[in-house]
């Protein structure tokens, strides 16, 4: 439905589009010129590997390119929140894809809408996840690699399974060796090295930019707002630690609960990393904690009749889709993207109280050593 939806706007002559820079990404690529413009602010922002993905469509027309576009975005979003809801669901045998599915979607909107790579991201994250929990190891870092390809935020979560699930270590090693060779496939070896030269120099003066520039959705813009304003470094620094800690935090859930369950909170904790800690988080990116919302809501409404939680996490995901509007509403003089980051800062408060709200139980130890520390 939601990709119905979004196909008429489209076809009935919606312009509000990110297809473009995908499309001229591509032809670039194709006919070897530059793909950076070295200033980090816009145009693309991504590694070669998506220009080489995008090439089929960027030689459609722009209509069918675009509607073909977001139907692999949000078909790749429902494939992974589907296997998603299954792996949450089977213990108890409950169906919780449809109400994830009504949870997400007001946060998967204007991604949608704007055909934004993010709901590919945020599916292929959850398709890894999935078959980590599985152990069907190579599949996962098929995905993991895809997304890499899709947009670098998926290094964080390939890093950090990498890190804490030993038979993915070396496999993900191999992956991004391939993947880094890949472009050499489809053009002249200069030609890629310099394209991967321009790609560094772009992607540090971009993180930069997120941290120099305002408007992008992070708590220290937030905190800026009330008169705390954190130096370059000190938010480096910051992030750093972040990463320690959901590193940690990985590791203990793994060692705490089960396959499936270990998989939702590292999910979970890596899209709340993304969101408070990449330096270039926008308020549609938040489309990726739709899933972690829509997760735990699901669970609580209908697997551990915890309603009143089950309806404040709904209501925190509704609230994070809308946040730039409820932020003008409360805090009319502050720029607009104060609000999601401090529901998501909740929201992870939230996941560390669920981490140790009660002790592991042996089936549980026994199923995630088999499975997330083999």
């Amino acid at each position: 439905m939601l990709f119905l939806i979004v196909a008429a706007i489209i076809v009935l002559g919606g312009h509000r589009t990110v297809v473009p820079s995908y499309r001229q990404s591509a032809l670039d690529w194709l006919a070897s010129r530059q793909l950076y413009d070295g200033t980090g602010v816009g145009g693309f922002v991504y590694f070669p590997h998506a220009a080489i993905l995008f090439m089929p469509l960027a030689w459609l027309p722009p209509l069918p390119g675009e509607v073909i576009w977001r139907l692999v975005n949000i078909g790749t979003l429902a494939l992974g929140l589907h296997a998603f809801a299954r792996l949450a669901g089977k213990e108890s045998r409950s169906e919780l894809f449809p109400l994830m599915t009504l949870v997400t979607i007001p946060l998967a909107w204007d991604c949608a809408r704007n055909g934004q790579a993010t709901l590919a991201l945020t599916g292929l994250m959850l398709l890894a996840v999935v078959d980590v929990a599985q152990a069907r190891w190579w599949r996962a870092t098929l995905w993991l690699c895809l997304g890499i390809a899709v947009k670098p935020l998926m290094l964080v979560l390939a890093l950090l399974i990498a890190a804490i699930i030993r038979p993915m270590t070396w496999r993900a090693l191999v992956g991004m060796v391939v993947l880094a060779l890949s472009p050499f496939l489809f053009q002249h070896p200069s030609y890629v090295l310099q394209q991967y030269s321009a790609c560094w120099q772009n992607t540090t003066a971009a993180a930069h930019v997120g941290v120099a520039v305002q408007g992008w959705t992070s708590p220290f813009v937030t905190l800026g707002f009330l008169g705390l304003n954190v130096p370059e470094r000190g938010q480096t620094a910051i992030r750093l630690l972040a990463a320690v800690v959901t590193w940690l935090a990985s590791v203990f859930v793994c060692r705490r609960f089960d396959a499936a369950r270990s998989a939702i909170f590292v999910f979970s904790m890596a899209a709340v990393y993304l969101m408070l800690f990449s330096p270039r988080t926008e308020n549609n990116t938040y489309a990726m904690l739709g899933p972690a919302f829509a997760v735990f809501a699901a669970q609580s409404l209908l697997i551990e009749k915890r309603r009143g939680e089950g309806v404040l996490l709904a209501g925190v995901a509704l609230a994070t889709a809308g946040s730039r509007t409820l932020g003008r509403l409360l805090a009319p003089g502050a720029e607009a993207v104060w609000l999601a980051p401090v529901l998501a800062l909740c929201f992870a408060a939230y996941l560390l109280v669920r981490i140790f709200e009660r002790p592991a139980q042996p089936a549980e130890m026994k199923d995630s050593c088999h499975c997330w520390r083999s």
